[in-house]
């Protein structure tokens, strides 16, 4: 019988399911299990899109795992396809998964070494450690919306992400962001951040507002009747331009949408930032 589609890029499967059949022989039973997060997860994944993954393990890896985590890497970065440049995946041990943290469980942000997995950054060759996913966002979107590359649900893994505290998380990761950001643009003037920049904002002040992720898409949707209606010019543009899979860093900012996008990203974090949680 024919295996049920995890995306709808046949290519994109393959990639997934050889990957998740060479860790498997490398890593036997560590691996718990395999599933697709992000915007695979939400449903607004295109082909600009980072393929955000996490692969569930039974206990943090050994360094000699690790080696054979890199070598399977290293076999599949080696494909030449689109797919394998924007593989971007951690490695859980089950019981830090189960755990519920947030580089904001505390007063001040978290950043310690011990809360980062090892992960492999989007298109990048060589592992690491990061927390990048190590958030309060991708537990909710794992247990509610994740993709089974292998079994089991990730529901039967995860406890419930309370609303109180995934809202408290995106509103202190999009403020403390968009400060940044704000502090200095320059590093984000290009094309493509300056569409990612308010998409994100969008989606970001709907899954504030209602304490759920949503799509891009839906965040749009959002915004054009939630947000004045002086933005929904901008909102559209960079709906349009997201949809030119050709969009590229590499490529220069309108300057004129590149500052109405800092106005906008203004705009959306001093609404967050008075947003009673």
């Amino acid at each position: 019988m024919e295996a049920t589609p995890l995306t709808k890029y046949p290519g994109l499967d393959r990639v997934l399911r050889e990957l998740a059949g060479l860790l498997q022989d490398a890593l036997g039973e560590e691996i718990v299990g395999i599933y697709l997060q992000g915007s695979l997860a939400i449903g607004d994944f295109d082909l600009t899109s980072d393929v955000d993954f996490v692969v569930v393990t039974r206990e943090e890896l050994t360094l000699k795992k690790v080696r054979l985590a890199q070598e399977v890497h290293t076999k599949i970065f080696g494909h030449d396809n689109r797919w394998v440049r924007h593989l971007e995946y951690s490695y859980f041990p089950l019981d830090v998964l189960r755990s519920p943290s947030s580089p904001f469980t505390q007063s001040v942000r978290d950043d310690s070494e011990g809360r980062a997995p090892w992960y492999f950054d989007n298109g990048r060759a060589i592992i690491e450690r990061s927390d990048h996913d190590n958030t309060l966002v991708v537990r909710r979107t794992l247990r509610e919306r994740g993709v089974v590359v292998s079994e089991p649900e990730p529901s039967e893994l995860l406890e419930v992400v309370s609303t109180h505290d995934l809202r408290t998380e995106i509103q202190r990761t999009l403020v403390g962001w968009g400060d940044m950001v704000l502090e200095d643009p320059e590093p984000y003037r290009n094309r493509f951040y300056q569409s990612f920049l308010v998409l994100n904002y969008c989606r970001g002040l709907l899954d504030l507002t209602e304490g759920s992720i949503h799509s891009k898409l839906a965040g749009v949707k959002w915004a054009r009747e939630n947000v004045d209606p002086a933005w929904r010019s901008l909102i559209d543009f960079c709906w349009e331009e997201r949809n030119d899979t050709e969009i590229s860093v590499n490529q220069p900012a309108d300057p004129n949408v590149f500052d109405q996008t800092i106005d906008f990203g203004r705009h959306s974090v001093n609404r967050m930032r008075n947003l009673i949680i």
